[in-house]
């Protein structure tokens, strides 16, 4: 069978799916505006009027189209509802698959009502739908059609990848508390940053490891540098998913402030590394973060909170150890990859075979 993906080709979510079909015997092609080459896929870059920035998606949409119909697909999957799943429900493909991913349903609707009416077109116009958890899903139902399914299908971790070993002892007096995020204004890495100054200058020996880079990275060293924490910051910068294990296996403590969330895949990959988690009350994270057991919430931008939870579980290993065994169960439990990606093959063969039974159906005569 021929599956064709709308979504970006460097993008780590779209990578392990489409490399997880083209493992399993599927053909697959990715139609992507941005440049990048999947093991076992082709992508179809789409290039062109790069500065114009989202508007382009719509100035491309007849070049998508054209190329979209010329492959043939047997199935449609848009990875992202505002961009490629509005490209998708203009390509007229039947089935096609749109998977949510957060701020494409929590924030974009709310944006303008230019995109309210782009949310629900395209959700008018696929077969059917994937939210990666609960929250996710229930926000998208009332965009949808009530004839439109909703299924969550969570995007796991490969537990064999992400193995926890034994934590090094060399600074045991010293908590790390670090995060592998976007450097982003929405993972609200600068109230980290303020809850860790307030630690500091209490006598809690920790140290902050941020893993990742973007458009804030500046902002947030300037902001340690006022806080008095240089010292105590460290800004890793980009890390493939490849080294996310390792680096995730210096932390004790894994921090995500965010203020908004589709689902926290991140939480769960620390999870897995038996990291406890002191994370936002927000959007998804809830659905991955058990509080009380796998990690501390707290409300979103709420400094003493976060300051208050960290303190909690840097001043009490056992604690830490306690959460983190907690955590890595719950992802055995509902967020294996394998069973996910399995999950998400039932669906497409749900789809195929339904269209195919109504195709059958359609083509036989009357009386």
């Amino acid at each position: 069978m021929r599956v064709v993906y709308l979504a970006d080709a460097p993008y780590i979510h779209t990578r392990r799916w489409v490399e997880h079909f083209a493992r399993a015997g599927w053909e697959t092609h990715v139609v992507s505006f941005r440049p990048a080459q999947i093991q076992g896929a082709r992508v179809h870059h789409i290039d062109g009027w790069e500065r114009l920035g989202k508007a382009r998606y719509l100035l491309h949409a007849r070049r998508v189209r054209r190329l979209v119909r010329a492959l043939q697909p047997d199935l449609l999957h848009a990875m992202h509802l505002t961009s490629y799943g509005l490209l998708a429900a203009l390509c007229g493909i039947r089935p096609t698959l749109t998977s949510v991913w957060g701020t494409d349903i929590l924030e974009a609707p709310r944006w303008s009502p230019l995109h309210n009416m782009i949310t629900r077109y395209a959700l008018a116009r696929t077969d059917h739908v994937t939210a990666t958890g609960l929250h996710l899903a229930n926000a998208t139902l009332p965009y949808t059609p009530e004839s439109t399914p909703v299924t969550v299908v969570p995007y796991g971790v490969d537990l064999a990848r992400f193995q926890p070993g034994p934590r090094d002892a060399a600074g045991e007096d010293e908590v790390v508390v670090g995060a592998v995020a976007r450097l982003s204004p929405e993972k609200g890495l600068d109230v980290l940053l303020r809850a860790a100054a307030r630690l500091l200058d209490s006598g809690t020996r920790l140290r902050v490891v941020l893993a990742g880079d973007g458009p804030e990275r500046e902002k947030l060293a300037r902001l340690a540098g006022e806080l008095g924490i240089a010292a105590s910051v460290e800004f890793r910068g980009e890390i493939a998913h490849e080294a996310v294990p390792a680096t995730l296996a210096e932390f004790d403590i894994f921090a995500m402030p965010s203020l908004a969330e589709g689902f926290g895949v991140a939480a769960i990959e620390a999870s897995a590394m038996t990291l406890p988690v002191a994370a936002s009350r927000v959007h998804g994270i809830p659905d991955v973060v058990d509080d009380g057991r796998t990690g501390i919430l707290t409300p979103p931008g709420d400094v003493d909170a976060l300051a208050a939870a960290i303190r909690r579980l840097a001043e009490d290993a056992a604690l830490r150890t306690k959460m983190g065994a907690a955590g890595r169960a719950l992802v055995q439990e509902r967020y294996r990859w394998e069973e996910n990606a399995a999950q998400m093959e039932r669906l497409y063969r749900h789809l195929l075979e339904s269209f195919a039974e109504g195709a059958a159906r359609a083509t036989v005569p009357e009386g």
